[in-house]
């Protein structure tokens, strides 16, 4: 049995077994850390380079209680975890980090609600149920915002899913069927761009912040992320302050992103995500300590480590499946193409839409490396080309 096995350093167990809990197994292994995980039935990633992978449930109070007691700490590779079993461990003295508390704010109504409190800055919003009075609460809300508006699932919504926009025409009947769990309704944006900011706390109260990131989406999901984001050091300044007191209000331990609108020189927080994000994967290569190394230090209480880019510029794009074939086929033409590209494969089953992995592309120029980092990731999703953009990075 893995929880057998005797190991030296700490042991840091990892609820769910993606790609989150696959890069943090290979951060560990240069700091001394062993990395055990608990893996869902669908998850897929972290197998592969961690040995010590336990099948079960996070939902699955059992499943939890004996995972828990063969680690020291226990962290997430994703929120969707059964909280009163959570709350069981904490009181039995288990070190659970982030807290139940903070994963709470995964929960889009919870963190505006407790956000808009705290005095944090969010966009106008109103919580919403299905059902004719809460269609009646939407219109009310829309008409005050010119009638176009932003409906999100308060739970369950990820890479686009469980997000809408709609308006006066199609709001009532979509709220009056709606069924799930509450609906955020917020007014559409005039975006100047999407930012996020990663942000580490450890239990001492020690805080580092990396500076600040774009994030392009595509469809709703994130396609690109691109250091330094095109903002003045005002905005940055403001960016990375707030990121500060999210970490403090939620009480988070470990990695948090925040993602945030700037609208001209306004910033307002959009969402967070209270674990090692997909905004940070270009830390690996990018930064001088990336956020699996930090999240890691953060949730043993180590001091944590600097956040400095070592880059001018760094630029990420996600790898998304295509129709046909594996990108495993495709990674020595890509590199031969594209050799100073950084690829992370998620060892994910390939399919339309899916993410199965990243490259990452550091330089001088941030043309150039957007440019290099989107060649990559389509020779690798076997998507059409610009055969102009291969060969020399210059």
């Amino acid at each position: 049995m893995p929880g057998e096995r005797a190991v030296t350093g700490p042991i840091v167990g990892v609820v769910g077994g993606g790609q989150l809990a696959r890069m943090l197994a290979e951060a560990a292994t240069p700091l001394g850390v062993h990395v055990r995980v608990l893996a869902g039935a669908q998850d897929e990633g972290a197998a592969e380079v961690v040995p010590d992978t336990v099948t079960g449930s996070p939902h699955d109070a059992d499943a939890l209680r004996a995972f828990a007691a063969t680690v020291d700490v226990v962290t997430f590779d994703h929120e969707n975890v059964d909280h009163d079993a959570l709350v069981a461990l904490e009181s039995a003295g288990v070190a659970v980090r982030p807290s139940v508390d903070t994963l709470a704010f995964s929960d889009k109504a919870h963190q505006r609600r407790a956000f808009a409190a705290a005095g944090l800055p969010v966009p106008d919003f109103v919580v919403v149920d299905g059902g004719p009075e809460g269609a009646a609460s939407a219109c009310s809300f829309a008409d005050r915002h010119g009638g176009r508006v932003v409906a999100k699932a308060s739970r369950g919504g990820y890479d686009g899913r469980g997000v809408w926009m709609l308006d006066g025409a199609d709001l009532s009947g979509f709220v009056g069927d709606w069924r799930g769990a509450p609906l955020v309704i917020e007014p559409r944006l005039e975006l100047s761009t999407e930012v996020a900011v990663l942000v580490a706390r450890r239990p001492s109260g020690e805080v580092a912040t990396w500076p600040l990131v774009e994030t392009v989406q595509v469809d709703g999901m994130c396609d690109e992320v691109i250091l330094p984001a095109p903002v003045t050091p005002a905005v940055a300044a403001r960016a990375r302050e707030i990121a500060r007191e999210v970490a403090g209000t939620t009480g988070a331990v470990g990695v948090i992103a925040i993602e945030l609108f700037v609208i001209g020189d306004e910033v307002l927080i959009n969402e967070i995500a209270p674990r090692v994000h997909n905004s940070g994967h270009l830390t690996i290569e990018g930064c001088t300590t990336s956020q699996f190394e930090q999240h890691l230090r953060a949730v043993l209480d180590w001091p944590l480590g600097p956040t400095e880019p070592i880059a001018a510029v760094a630029v990420m794009v996600n790898v998304v499946g295509g129709a046909t074939g594996d990108p495993r086929e495709r990674q020595a033409a890509m590199l031969a193409s594209v050799p100073e590209a950084h690829l992370h494969l998620y060892g994910k089953t390939s399919r339309p839409a899916r993410k199965i992995g990243h490259v990452t592309v550091l330089g001088h120029d941030v043309g150039t490396a957007r440019r290099r980092a989107r060649l990559a990731a389509d020779l690798l999703a076997g998507a059409p080309t610009d055969e102009g953009m291969e060969g020399s990075p210059t």
